[in-house]
């Protein structure tokens, strides 16, 4: 309750002080209020990350907000992803870092010195992270966080100078990674490092399939590559043994649209041209029935036509295994995990017995099925999280509460 109060009182003295008008105050007063200020906010930082730490630990946003600590103040604090990150990377490693910590909370340094901090010297080898934790939160007293990132860069070419040939491999082995981020535009935006021979093996399989095709492929080299990258993406997809199984079964294209576009996509020879028509989805993304059309030429295209049910989705007590028809039915249903507001991908996903199949007897069935993310799967066995299903079909979740299933 002390840390309740102590909050609250910052945040009456904020809105007081908000209420006095700037441009009516002298300047040496408006300057002194700056710097108290300045101050106020790194110490606020500093035990704001104290407080996440502790919550993070106690799984408290998991237990009352149903959220894991970094997605609930991505959602409910309304705080970019990248924000949330760095405040969640500082904040686990508090514990292991009392010289970071200690300095935050007299309100030496900020968030943003830490984060560097913090990420190098857990690439430091175990007998230099005190040393050089310390030697970078004092000289974080007198710099700026863009100083304090180019010094833990060469913080580390330093510790790198001694290694072998061996070891110098096996920290550039360990800094590649690859990012698939989608835009508000509906793109996908890849970003990443790879090693020189992942990097040359790309280049071998790109160049070839990225070259110009003549006076009538208008498209710059940079596009060329990005068609080249999908259009292996595309080869891969038809090697049936090279990708793993989704849910126990080989991924296809799933393509689901009313009948008459698909019959106009697919048929090689149309009655009638085939129209943008709109309600055409591949995996989820919208497309045109003639893009359909390309893509069924060239990939293994599954339609699901949606004309009133063709299975029977239910098959009872008689096996808590899913089979395909119940599967596809769900993967289609859902696109990913079915929690409200969980935005996590099917592939990140398992198909969960609402009612619990062994506990409650519930049916494998598509009615008592919904797909749940690790964490969420996790969180309706290990917390008082209940899930179900309304008798409009849509799920619904709350938090000790007895389930509707």
């Amino acid at each position: 309750m002390r840390e309740v109060r102590a909050a609250q009182a910052v945040l009456e003295a904020v809105r007081a002080a908000s209420a006095v008008d700037p441009h009516a105050t002298p300047d040496e007063p408006l300057l002194d209020d700056l710097e108290a200020l300045l101050e106020a906010r790194r110490r606020l930082d500093g035990h704001l990350v104290r407080l996440l730490q502790s919550a993070h630990s106690r799984d408290v946003t998991a237990d009352l907000r149903g959220k894991n600590t970094k997605w609930w103040l991505i959602a409910e604090q309304r705080l970019a992803g990248a924000d949330a990150s760095r405040l969640m990377k500082v904040a686990t490693a508090l514990p292991a870092r009392p010289a970071i910590a200690d300095a935050l909370a007299e309100g030496h340094i900020s968030v943003d010195h830490a984060a560097p901090i913090v990420a190098t010297v857990a690439k430091l080898h175990p007998q230099d992270k005190d040393l050089s934790e310390k030697i970078l939160v004092e000289a974080s007293h007198g710099l700026d966080p863009d100083l304090i990132r180019r010094l833990c860069v060469k913080t580390l070419d330093a510790a790198a100078a001694g290694e072998s040939a061996e070891e110098r491999r096996e920290r550039v082995h360990g800094s590649r990674y690859l990012n698939l981020l989608d835009t508000w535009q509906g793109m996908t935006r890849i970003e990443g490092m790879l090693t020189a021979e992942q990097g040359a093996s790309l280049r071998a399989v790109l160049e070839p399939l990225a070259q110009h095709l003549g006076p009538e492929d208008d498209r710059s080299g940079v596009q060329r590559r990005a068609d080249a990258l999908a259009a292996l993406a595309g080869a891969a997809l038809g090697f049936d043994n090279l990708l793993p199984d989704f849910n126990g079964e080989q991924p296809h294209v799933n393509a689901v649209m009313q009948y008459a576009p698909l019959l106009d996509a697919l048929r090689p020879f149309a009655d009638k041209p085939v129209t943008d028509d709109g309600g055409f989805t591949i995996n989820g993304t919208e497309v045109s029935p003639a893009t359909a059309r390309m893509l069924a030429c060239d990939a293994q295209v599954i339609p699901v036509v949606m004309r009133g049910d063709s299975e029977v989705l239910d098959i009872g007590r008689a096996s808590r295994v899913w089979p395909r028809a119940i599967r596809k039915a769900l993967q289609l249903e859902d696109n990913g995990c079915g929690w409200p507001g969980c935005r996590l991908p099917l592939w990140a996903c398992r198909i969960h017995h609402l009612a619990w199949w062994e506990r409650d007897h519930g049916p494998t069935s598509k009615h008592n099925g919904v797909h749940l993310c690790r964490f969420h799967h996790w969180l309706v066995h290990n917390k008082p999280w209940m899930i179900w299903r309304n008798e409009a079909g849509l799920i619904e979740v709350a938090r000790g509460r007895i389930s509707r299933t």
